[in-house]
């Protein structure tokens, strides 16, 4: 397929947390993003990769190395941090977002568990600092999952302020299987994901019909896995037969019993997108063949994915290559991400 004009590209999977944000949070008490006792650990044992993290200029520099028109920034997995260090991220993102202006969509960011004054955060980042998304992990702090009951406030808000929530895997070490053979990273962060999107899907859009999501790494390899999630869908109230609560179902017995419909439209609420294999094709081409293309962002996972300019823009050759219209590319790598944060 040969595009016939050059898509916006908008990318929802860009990390970076100000370097200003990480200094005057260094000193402050963790845990940090993979359990530190403080944020020190990583900042003055900074790496290439985290060199870019917080570098505002090298992350301008990728963009435009790499043709991407618009990042999505924000760190998800430092809102396990204190209510502090989330206003100072807010703050900074803000600040970033108003001196670049048109470069960058700012996200939220609070400890969800935090009551009342995390809420009062959230509202300001909101309506005075101009944030566009709000930042989530997939699992909290103590174990608790996306949909406790504890989280319900959190959600509450996000729906009043009427911005999504970007859901991005916890990163605390070690998680589910370990760290044996780099699992924590390779396969236990995705099914901390796909996990996510299933208690997303059953335990909070239904409770939050206007909320909506997007979900990194195609939801955890969601698209691979949603014959077997719609096989055990059974809502509470549905025409599945007592028998086969707890069971798994046919497609047809899917169908037969009016499932389809309602799946279907709380599906349609959650938005996917392609980072986290490393720009792996294949992924995409399976995601298409079961989510709608207007359901699908870009995504790169920079500085921790593609860091590489040449790797990038090979990637988004790949996408324009692929068999669809011109109006679903330019959906996938900008459309999509534009309408969702209503920038």
């Amino acid at each position: 397929m040969t595009m016939q004009k050059r898509c916006a590209i908008i990318d929802t999977e860009f990390h970076h947390v100000p370097w200003e944000a990480a200094q005057r949070a260094r000193d402050l008490p963790g845990p940090g993003p993979y359990g530190e006792s403080k944020f020190s650990a990583i900042i003055d044992n900074l790496d290439s990769t985290y060199s870019k993290f917080f570098d505002v200029e090298a992350c301008l520099q990728h963009m435009e190395k790499c043709g991407t028109d618009m990042a999505l920034i924000g760190q998800a997995t430092w809102t396990i941090a204190s209510l502090e260090v989330c206003k100072i991220i807010n703050d900074e993102l803000s600040r970033e977002a108003a001196v670049y202006p048109g470069k960058f969509i700012p996200m939220a960011h609070v400890p969800p568990l935090d009551g009342q004054p995390a809420m009062d955060e959230l509202e300001r980042a909101v309506n005075e600092l101009g944030m566009k998304a709000i930042a989530v992990t997939t699992s909290q702090q103590q174990g608790l999952t996306i949909d406790d009951e504890r989280m319900k406030p959190f959600f509450s808000k996000a729906s009043k302020l009427n911005v999504p929530v970007v859901v991005h895997p916890s990163v605390k070490m070690p998680i589910w299987g370990g760290t044996k053979y780099f699992m924590s990273g390779s396969v236990s962060r995705e099914y901390d994901i796909v996990k996510s999107l299933v208690e997303v899907l059953c335990g909070v859009l239904p409770e939050f019909p206007t909320l909506r999501f997007l979900f990194s790494h195609y939801g955890g390899g969601a698209p691979f896995l949603l014959g077997r999630i719609m096989s055990w869908y059974a809502p509470a109230g549905s025409a599945v037969p007592k028998e086969l609560i707890g069971k798994p179902k046919t497609y047809a017995e899917f169908l037969e019993y009016g499932l389809k419909e309602e799946f279907d439209t709380l599906l349609d609420r959650i938005y996917f997108n392609t980072a986290g294999t490393g720009g792996w094709l294949p992924a995409l081409k399976q995601a298409l063949l079961v989510l709608k293309p207007e359901r699908i962002c870009f995504g790169s996972d920079y500085p921790f994915e593609m860091a590489r300019p040449s790797d990038y823009k090979g990637f988004v050759d790949e996408v324009i290559a692929v068999d669809l219209l011109e109006q679903q590319t330019a959906e996938i790598f900008g459309e999509n991400a534009r309408r969702l944060f209503n920038v």
